[in-house]
């Protein structure tokens, strides 16, 4: 651990409202308003912003050995591109939660925080959706998890759509639901293809709940007849739910997000959904994502507000110092550029829209460590 000082950028504070040109320095791992001592290290942030550091709110890096094909390492989109902390959206349920420490807080440097999945995702052989019948679900093994896990657990996942749910999805997130409500926690509705129909489970959504990939492309979302945004979205907006990107490899459209958009809807959260699936096209990385939500009509603090405070007080960890620059309190930052030029954006239906700029990650802070982005997805 190394005390650390960054000079010269701009400083940008969405918690506080506030963008000021000072340095900020951070004291065995914490922000500090002291003096800085002698011998730190010193980063220069000429040109760039500096903010609480970014939280994905949605990614998928429980790596573990079996299961090959999905998932990506925590450093592989966090720390690497200038991202301190992800959270992990139920890549682990019941059965294998114990497996989650060992598998990714002992071998990453990202600051990692996890949703358990009310079923059983990802087990070899399963051959159905993981919580598609009864025997897959486990309401005892899942509220019992938080006694273990209460430092990283943050709330409880649940799929409902057709390919993860079919038939059963409408008890699935009745059961997800009982678990949330159990832990005091908040449910994290993934909504997808039907069955179940998203007018159903959106009325279970209790105010904090989260529901993602909520501005996805398919038939039967928050889009109803003629492109009017669905009276079940409205009234869970109003309960106050949490409205996440969810961007994914299927699950974001440019149209549905500014149809809604024109209608008054919010988006509070903006997270990757990164897996092996997406990393190299669609998502790509959440700077990647935050981009395009720049391009949409966000101000750059608006989009910073939401990979900061907005998903950090949204699953509790901002009393840990996420999403503000408190001093005595926080332990990360994230340092990043808006830069002229012209990108091409993908959402996840194939649509391309150009960009004259984009956010360009240079590094992040976590716990007294500063992690340059070598590479840029």
């Amino acid at each position: 651990m190394a005390d650390i000082l960054i000079k010269g950028g701009t400083v940008l504070d969405p918690a506080s409202g506030t963008e000021t040109e000072r340095d900020v320095y951070f004291e065995d791992g914490v922000l500090s308003e002291a003096e800085p001592r002698e011998g730190v290290l010193v980063i220069d942030a000429t040109n760039a912003f500096v903010a609480p550091g970014f939280v994905d709110l949605h990614t998928h890096v429980f790596n573990h050995s079996m299961f090959t094909n999905s998932r990506v390492s925590a450093d592989r989109i966090g720390v690497r591109q200038g991202v301190a902390c992800v959270v992990d959206a139920g890549s682990s349920g019941a059965i294998t939660i114990d497996a989650f420490p060992e598998n990714v807080h002992q071998t990453q440097a990202t600051q990692v925080f996890a949703f358990i999945n009310i079923g059983s995702p990802g087990l070899p052989h399963l051959g159905v959706g993981h919580a598609s019948r009864p025997d897959l679900l486990d309401l005892d093994g899942v509220v019992k998890a938080f006694d273990r896990h209460a430092d990283w657990l943050v709330g409880v996942k649940v799929l409902a759509s057709q390919s993860h749910t079919g038939a059963f999805g409408l008890e699935a997130v009745k059961i997800a639901r009982k678990a949330a409500s159990l832990v005091n926690k908040p449910l994290m509705l993934h909504v997808g293809n039907a069955p179940p129909l998203i007018d159903d489970v959106l009325d279970l959504l209790r105010p904090g709940d989260i529901v993602t990939h909520t501005y996805h492309g398919k038939i039967g979302g928050v889009l109803g007849y003629r492109d009017e945004v669905i009276a079940p979205f409205k009234e869970a907006v109003k309960r106050g739910v949490v409205v996440d990107l969810g961007h994914g490899r299927s699950s974001f459209s440019f149209r549905v997000f500014e149809t809604a958009m024109e209608q008054g809807m919010p988006l509070h959260c903006i997270s990757s959904d990164l897996h092996q699936g997406n990393v190299d096209r669609y998502a790509v990385s959440l700077a990647r994502t935050m981009t395009k939500v720049r391009s949409l009509g966000f101000s750059l603090p608006e989009v910073v507000s939401r990979v900061s405070n907005l998903p950090a007080a949204a699953i509790g960890i901002d009393q840990y110092g996420f999403g503000s620059l408190v001093p005595g309190l926080a332990t990360t930052a994230s340092i990043f550029r808006e830069r002229e030029g012209e990108v091409e954006l993908e959402d996840a239906e194939g649509s391309i829209r150009q960009s004259r700029s984009f956010i360009e990650p240079i590094g992040c802070v976590v716990n007294g460590e500063f992690f340059s982005v070598q590479e840029p997805l």
